[in-house]
């Protein structure tokens, strides 16, 4: 069955019957609404949408936190590799700097053992040359004496006659 609405005289004028030239009723059950409403999101704040908030709250301080110490964790990492890179830099300037004295203490040992060599050397060859000119010296005068005796007796050969 279908309502047609009539005119407002059809109904008469009983109370909460609306006239058509009237929108909205201002009554007490406008009032009763408002209440209502107020303690039902007075009831609903407290139950659901306070711990809601604080919940979201919650998570939004921790995965701020989150990546706060993330953030931080890779700042001190950072800062590490440097110190490590920069102690790596340390150890390898002063291993270079002992590489270069033992190689300067070995330089100067080597010299010191060549000069030393050296100088045995030179004194082996002195001798050596000392001995050699006594021992050629000896042997020219041998030479000579026998030349000499070699000469006179070749002499004596070719005059027929002792030459002294």
């Amino acid at each position: 069955m279908v309502r047609r609405f009539q005119s407002p005289s059809a109904y008469g004028t009983r109370k909460g019957v609306v006239r058509s030239d009237e929108m909205i009723s201002l009554d007490i059950s406008i009032l009763y609404q408002v209440i209502l409403f107020v303690i039902l999101w007075l009831i609903l704040n407290k139950i659901f949408f306070q711990p809601y908030l604080k919940l979201l709250e919650d998570r939004e301080r921790r995965t701020t936190g989150a990546q706060h110490d993330s953030s931080d964790l890779e700042h001190e990492g950072a800062q590490l590799r440097a110190q490590y890179e920069e102690k790596i830099a340390q150890a390898r300037s002063a291993g270079y700097a002992v590489r270069e004295e033992i190689l300067k203490n070995a330089q100067l040992e080597r010299e010191r053992i060549l000069g030393g060599a050296r100088e045995k050397a030179a004194q082996v060859l002195e001798r050596v040359r000392r001995e050699l000119a006594i021992a050629l010296e000896q042997e020219r005068r041998l030479a000579m004496a026998e030349a000499a005796a070699l000469a006179a007796e070749m002499a004596s050969k070719a005059l027929g006659r002792k030459v002294a």
